[in-house]
C-alpha cells in the first residue's frame, strides 16, 4: 500500500477544452505544472470542478492517466470513479481508474447509494464495494450533485476502521466546524485524512486536525493557500491574515465558477480557454474588468502587500 497522504492543499482540478469543446491536454498539463508549482500536497482530479458529469467515461480516464503521468510521482493523485448508468458500468470504472495509476479512486457518496438509502445501507454498499476491489484504495467525496449526501462522524469512524489503510482520502463538504471536529474524533487512529472544501472555515479546520483544504479557491490562490496550511502552527498571525484574506475574496471566487476560474488562471499564464461544457454564463466587459483587478489584488497580497481590490465583494 501506497504511502499515508501528505497534508496541505489538494486542488479540485479544472479540466481545459478547446474552443470546440475538445480536451486541451496541452492546457491540461500546463495547469497541472502550475498547481505542483505552487506547492499543492496532492491533485484531486476528475471531481465536479473538473466538470465530472459532463465527461465521457474514457474523457475521465485520459484526465487520470495524464495527471499521473504529469505529476510523475512528485505529488499523489486520486481521481473519482463509481459512475454509470448500471451497477456494472459503476463497478467496471473503479477497475477501469484504479488501472490509470491515481493513488486512490474517490467514491461519490451520492452515486454509492440512493438518495433514500440510510447510513446501514452506505455502510452495506461500502463494505460490498471493498469486498469486490480488493487491493485498491479509495476516498469518499461528499459531492453535492445529483444529490448532498454528508456522511455523519459515526458513520465515517465505522467506515475508517472497516477499511483500514484502504480508506485514505475524505473530500468534506459539511460546511460545518464541529461536524469537522466530531468527524476528526470518530476517525482517529485510522489513516483517513480529512480535507475541508469550505474556506471560511479553513483554518478552524486545521487547527482541529484536518490533513488541509480541498476546494475551489484552489484554482485562484493555491500558493496561498499551501502557505496557510505550512505556517497555520508555527505563525498564528499570518495564518489568521491569511484566512481573513480568503474570506475577504470568496464572493470572487464563487461568481460564474468554473468559468470565472478558467479565466483567472490565463492571467496568471495558464494557457486555458473559457469554455465550459457546464451551463455557465460569460464574464461581460465590467465583470472582466473586476476579475483582473481581483487578479492584481491576489498577486499584491501574495507579495505581503495589502490588497487592492476594488468594487464589490463579487465580481
Amino acid at each position: 500500500m501506497k504511502p499515508v497522504f501528505k497534508d496541505g492543499v489538494w486542488p479540485v482540478v479544472l479540466t481545459p477544452f478547446r474552443e470546440d469543446g475538445g480536451l486541451d491536454m496541452t492546457a491540461y498539463r500546463a495547469l497541472l505544472e502550475y498547481y505542483i508549482g505552487n506547492g499543492v500536497a496532492g491533485l484531486f482530479a476528475v471531481c465536479m470542478s473538473s466538470e465530472l458529469y459532463e465527461l465521457t467515461p474514457e474523457e475521465r480516464l485520459t484526465l487520470a492517466r495524464e495527471a499521473v503521468a504529469v505529476s510523475a510521482g512528485r505529488v499523489p493523485v486520486v481521481a473519482s470513479a463509481f459512475l454509470g448508468n448500471s451497477e456494472a458500468e459503476k463497478m467496471q470504472s473503479v477497475f477501469d481508474m484504479a488501472a490509470t495509476g491515481v493513488d486512490a479512486v474517490v467514491i461519490p457518496a451520492c452515486q454509492l447509494v440512493p438518495e433514500t438509502a440510510d447510513e446501514a445501507g452506505f455502510r452495506r454498499a461500502f463494505e460490498t464495494l471493498l469486498g469486490r476491489t480488493a487491493g485498491i484504495r479509495f476516498g469518499l467525496y461528499e459531492c453535492p450533485h445529483p444529490y448532498h449526501r454528508l456522511i455523519s462522524p459515526a458513520l465515517l469512524g465505522e467506515l475508517a476502521r472497516l477499511a483500514g489503510e484502504r480508506l485514505a482520502f475524505l473530500k468534506d463538504t459539511c460546511c460545518d466546524a464541529a461536524v469537522i471536529a466530531a468527524k476528526l474524533v470518530a476517525c482517529t487512529g485510522t489513516p483517513l485524512k480529512l480535507y475541508n472544501a469550505h474556506l471560511t472555515t479553513c483554518l478552524e479546520s486545521l487547527q482541529l486536525g484536518a490533513a488541509g483544504y480541498s476546494g475551489t479557491s484552489a484554482n485562484f490562490y493555491p500558493g496561498l493557500l499551501a502557505e496557510q496550511a505550512a505556517c497555520f502552527r508555527s505563525d498564528t498571525a499570518r495564518a489568521r491574515e491569511l484566512q481573513q484574506f480568503f474570506n475577504l475574496v470568496q464572493r470572487h471566487v464563487e461568481f460564474k465558477y468554473p468559468r470565472s476560474a478558467k479565466l483567472f488562471l490565463r492571467e496568471c499564464g495558464v494557457p486555458l480557454t473559457d469554455f465550459c461544457r457546464v451551463a455557465c454564463d460569460e464574464l461581460d466587459r465590467d465583470q472582466m474588468i473586476q476579475l483582473r483587478a481581483f487578479h492584481t489584488g491576489v498577486q499584491a497580497f501574495a507579495r505581503n502587500s495589502q490588497p487592492q481590490l476594488t468594487g464589490e465583494t463579487a465580481i
